[in-house]
């Protein structure tokens, strides 16, 4: 039985190349037929997510985008201090946490299926005063991030997801590994440390990023993140831990860092960008935490 009469509906005209424009009314009219107040706020910026959700009040907070807007509402939420649910309607193209939730990819079914769902408190990651709920990446993948951040939104729109794989082959010739030092404290209280030429860090809330498995045993909601650091010396030693990565096999390779942790500070000489949610965000060096269940999702049962 739900226990909420207003919502806050926050929408990303421009995720999945324009489709949520289209869709803001069809949910808006789904919502109203239930019976329910609903306070539409149309995206026009990075920040105009998080700006709704500290200034309207409601019972229920929903996203209609990609992660990206969703990591936006949820920092406005976390800095409000919010305790109703909040839930994701996926309209965008990586849709990375849609994919672990296993929601619906048509957005009203989406709709429907949460809206008779149950409330599951998850984890989230904070890092340099923002929080996220899927991962953030040091090094490589945050530099392909910046990158498709600035292709043409035609482009972008033509390409969907392979726009992200094209730019990784595209910048794989040029990116530079740097000098990284991984300082943890892990899931059992005590401190790791490693230091090593590597080509990206990863830092997970969830099993899948992409589409691709980074650590099979992560769980959204075990107090904890997963980190794995992948070391490179050359860029045959890219290639060839990014394909072992593609086939779930590089947690077998002894050089290879993977951890549960519940903080780590991440230091590299040259700096290099970092990524959260997909969103670009500031270079190292970057320290990282875990915040358990400190965000009530609504989710299909």
């Amino acid at each position: 039985m739900r226990n909420w009469e207003t919502v806050l509906l926050i929408v990303n005209p421009q995720s999945g190349g324009g489709k949520g424009e289209k869709w803001a009314p069809l949910l808006e009219a789904e919502l109203r037929q239930r019976g329910l107040r609903v306070q539409t706020v149309m995206t026009e910026r990075t920040g105009s997510a998080a700006d709704a959700v500290q200034r309207y009040p409601a019972d229920l907070v929903l996203v209609a985008g990609g992660d990206g807007v969703f990591n936006d509402a949820i920092n406005g939420y976390h800095r409000a201090r919010r305790q109703v649910p909040v839930a994701l309607i996926p309209i965008g193209t990586g849709n990375v946490f849609a994919s672990n939730m296993r929601l619906p990819f048509h957005p009203l079914e989406a709709l429907k299926r949460t809206l008779n769902g149950k409330v599951r408190r998850l984890d989230l990651g904070k890092a340099n005063g923002r929080v996220f709920h899927c991962n953030i990446g040091v090094g490589f993948d945050a530099y392909v991030v910046a990158k498709v951040e600035s292709v043409g939104k035609p482009h972008k729109r033509l390409m969907g997801k392979m726009i992200y794989i094209l730019e990784a082959l595209r910048h794989s010739f040029r990116y530079q590994w740097s000098h990284i030092r991984v300082e943890a404290e892990l899931a059992n209280g005590m401190r790791e440390a490693w230091e090593k030429e590597a080509w990206l860090v990863l830092i997970c809330n969830m099993p899948d990023y992409g589409g691709v498995k980074v650590n099979p045993f992560a769980k959204p909601d075990d107090g904890l993140l997963d980190m794995v650091m992948f070391p490179s010396r050359s860029k045959m030693d890219y290639f060839r831990f990014a394909a072992l990565w593609l086939l779930g096999w590089h947690l077998r390779h002894p050089q290879v860092v993977a951890r549960q942790i519940r903080s780590v500070h991440i230091i590299s000489e040259p700096p290099v960008p970092t990524q959260m949610d997909g969103e670009p965000a500031t270079t190292t060096p970057v320290t990282v935490r875990a915040l358990p269940q400190a965000l009530p999702v609504l989710l299909p049962k």
